[in-house]
């Protein structure tokens, strides 16, 4: 698949990433070059080749690569060959455990996850973006079924939901979760966060994966904070509390937020005929209105120079 990993790699460039990588089959690369000349396309196996070749290629070809990386989403445009999805585990494995850079794991990353969760497990800079066809596939196949059955209460169906979700973040040792539907909900096992930013009425092909790469840069960032401790988000107007989470919590939370508004601004424009194209071309000036740029002074220039 070529779409996918162009939309994931692009959104990147959107929101604030220097360089984007893209690690791709042979076939697949010619295609994704000729989409946009910004993005780094390496071609890491070719699918003519038998599983085990596939395999070994893309380890070889990839895990040098992970040194230079901030970052890493899995998933988009990935398939479900069993030579793909073996090579994918071995970079993941590498990335998430040994590097310990963010790991952003969508589409059929998140298939892989299901086969075998034991390969993300008590990996906190993970996050697990699922739709709900894709969290029900994690639900059957981490949380035991009374477990599941514990979670359906009496208690409104948002607070059960949160609750579930928190659940099967601790099931898996601390990875984040963002569980995407009409409200977006966010865990590691501790905390919860729901997103009920006014989004598009539309849900066209991509969104997850323009959310998948902006949520790789926004975590890449909170990666660089010197600490982990829990943030409180305070209401500017009564100086209350309204939330606390782990920084990884809210550069997800910024990310949903940001694919809402980017959508909504793309659907007032396109209508019914918006695609994932438009939602694009909206997330650079959406983020901006987010959070507006600030640009050093040229003292504040030299200063840092100076160090």
């Amino acid at each position: 698949y070529t779409g996918a990993p162009y939309y994931a790699a692009a959104s990147t460039l959107q929101v604030g990433a220097d360089l984007a990588f893209i690690f791709t089959a042979e076939e697949a690369s010619i295609p994704i070059k000729c989409y946009s000349p910004e993005l780094i396309v390496i071609p890491s196996y070719n699918n003519e080749d038998d599983d085990a070749t596939v395999t070994e290629s893309m380890a070889t070809t990839i895990e040098p690569w992970l040194d230079r990386l901030h970052a890493l989403v899995l998933g988009p445009g990935l398939g479900r060959r069993e030579g793909v999805l073996a090579g994918a585990a071995r970079i993941l494995e590498i990335a998430a455990r040994d590097k310990g850079m963010p790991v952003i794991i969508d589409a059929d990353g998140l298939y892989l996850v299901a086969q075998n969760h034991q390969i993300i497990s008590g990996c906190p800079n993970v996050i697990l973006t699922p739709n709900a066809g894709e969290y029900d596939r994690l639900l059957r196949r981490i949380l035991p079924s009374d477990e599941t059955q514990k979670c359906d209460t009496l208690a409104p169906q948002a607070v059960a939901d949160a609750k579930q979700l928190m659940h099967l973040s601790q099931a898996l040792g601390g990875v984040t979760i963002i569980k995407k539907g009409r409200i977006d909900l966010i865990s590691d096992g501790q905390s919860v966060l729901a997103v009920q930013d006014t989004g598009s009425p539309r849900r066209c092909g991509g969104i997850g994966d323009l959310l998948s790469g902006s949520t790789a840069v926004f975590t890449t960032w909170t990666s660089f904070l010197s600490t982990d401790d829990p943030i409180a988000a305070i209401d500017p107007d009564s100086n209350t509390t309204l939330a606390t989470a782990r920084p990884v919590l809210w550069a997800a939370y910024a990310a949903c937020v940001l694919a809402r508004r980017a959508s909504a601004s793309a659907f007032a424009i396109k209508r019914r005929a918006m695609t994932a194209p438009d939602i694009l071309d909206k997330l650079g000036e959406t983020f901006e209105d987010m959070c507006p740029t600030s640009i050093p002074d040229d003292d504040d220039v030299k200063h840092d120079n100076a160090r």
